[in-house]
């Protein structure tokens, strides 16, 4: 609970993780001894401002998650399971979250280096501006390229690599989400901000953290590992 609002996170881990090539999926693979989903859900059960956790998994491991994994929580009060997308499977989450009004976080499921304050952050400015996101710094040059060629060079200042979790208020993030789904079916969403973004919404922006990496690839692994033995 922050102030008066309930908090609701739900936590997205329904991909199927085919850049790790690996049969396993990537939520499940283990670091330090647990796997990288169950790092990233005890980081909100433990947070002192969330209340409730909603797990969006795919469909094919409801029964193992509920069995294996949720049982292990207090504040999972449900366990879901996805669409084709990510946008689809947001939404079965951000439709069982409260109705009575609060603030829904958005994270995703192989972000296991979220800090306590970085929620914090982001619930406190939600509650503040309705809608916000963590992001940090672009260190590398970025180009837009074309057939193969570079048609321009992009204001490293200005660009930001945006993160999770990312917070709404619940009636504001339902009522884009309605829209996105029901209307506008043929744009491609790359995150939750820029659905409230598309229906001309503004959003905080707060700093992210270096370390709050998301688990991709072999190499993201390997840098999981070596992250796990600090954090």
């Amino acid at each position: 609970m922050y102030i008066d609002k309930k908090v609701t996170a739900i936590i997205v881990a329904a991909g199927r993780g085919t850049r790790m090539n690996s049969e396993t999926p990537k939520q499940y693979m283990t670091i330090a001894g647990k796997t990288i989903l169950d790092s990233t859900i005890y980081k909100f059960e433990k947070s002192n401002y969330v209340d409730e956790i909603i797990l969006v998994v795919n469909k094919e491991e409801l029964e193992y998650v509920r069995i294996n994994i949720a049982c292990d929580y207090e504040k999972i009060v449900k366990v879901l399971g996805g669409g084709k997308t990510r946008t689809e499977s947001v939404y079965e989450g951000v439709k069982m979250a409260s109705k009575s009004g609060g603030i829904i976080l958005i994270h995703d499921g192989v972000r296991p280096f979220v800090s306590y304050k970085l929620i914090n952050t982001c619930v406190e400015n939600a509650y503040r501006y309705k809608s916000c996101v963590p992001a940090i710094d672009v260190v590398d040059t970025v180009k837009v390229v074309e057939e193969g060629f570079v048609k321009d060079t992009l204001d490293r200042k200005k660009l930001k690599a945006v993160q999770t979790p990312q917070a709404f208020d619940c009636y504001l993030i339902r009522e884009c989400y309605d829209m996105a789904i029901n209307e506008s079916k043929d744009v491609n969403f790359t995150d939750d901000a820029s659905i409230v973004e598309f229906y001309g919404h503004k959003v905080k922006v707060v700093d992210g953290l270096s370390r709050n990496i998301k688990i991709t690839t072999p190499l993201d692994l390997k840098i999981a590992e070596i992250l796990a033995t600090v954090y």
